[in-house]
């Protein structure tokens, strides 16, 4: 609606333009003529004032819409850094969790292996007993 409004204003304004500039052609010099012209150009000027101020308030309406854009898009960044800050937060934290989980496979490998070789020393251990228990039995016979 005020797109429209101003240019009807603009309209009046080219119109009255074009009254006074034919009124100062058409007779020279006639008092009737001049008033007619005065009185155009005052029309002519108050329309003139009007399309300014109906534009005055258009900037003023866009400067706020403006102000309250940036005002969004400033809230809008601190969110997504303080987003982006948890999100690096929980990337430090998985790298911890996986530095101790590989941390805890690797000394499960190692207990496993340290007890594979524990049953191997009991199997061994117990295979010298039996040949000391055999050797002892024939030391006792002879």
């Amino acid at each position: 609606s005020q797109e429209r409004t101003l240019a009807v204003l603009q309209k009046q304004a080219f119109r009255v333009t074009e009254k006074v500039a034919a009124g100062l052609e058409s007779t020279k010099g006639s008092v009737q003529v001049e008033a007619l012209s005065r009185k155009l150009l005052e029309s002519h000027i108050l329309t003139i004032t009007r399309i300014v101020k109906q534009l005055s308030m258009d900037i003023q309406a866009l400067e706020g819409q403006l102000a309250q854009r940036d005002s969004v898009t400033s809230g809008t960044t601190v969110a997504v850094q303080s987003l982006d800050q948890k999100n690096m937060a929980g990337i430090g934290d998985l790298r911890g969790r996986v530095a101790c989980d590989a941390s805890i496979v690797k000394l499960s490998a190692d207990m496993s292996s340290g007890e594979q070789q524990m049953i191997r020393l009991q199997k061994e251990a117990a295979e010298l007993r039996s040949a000391v228990d055999v050797r002892l039995k024939e030391l006792e016979v002879k």
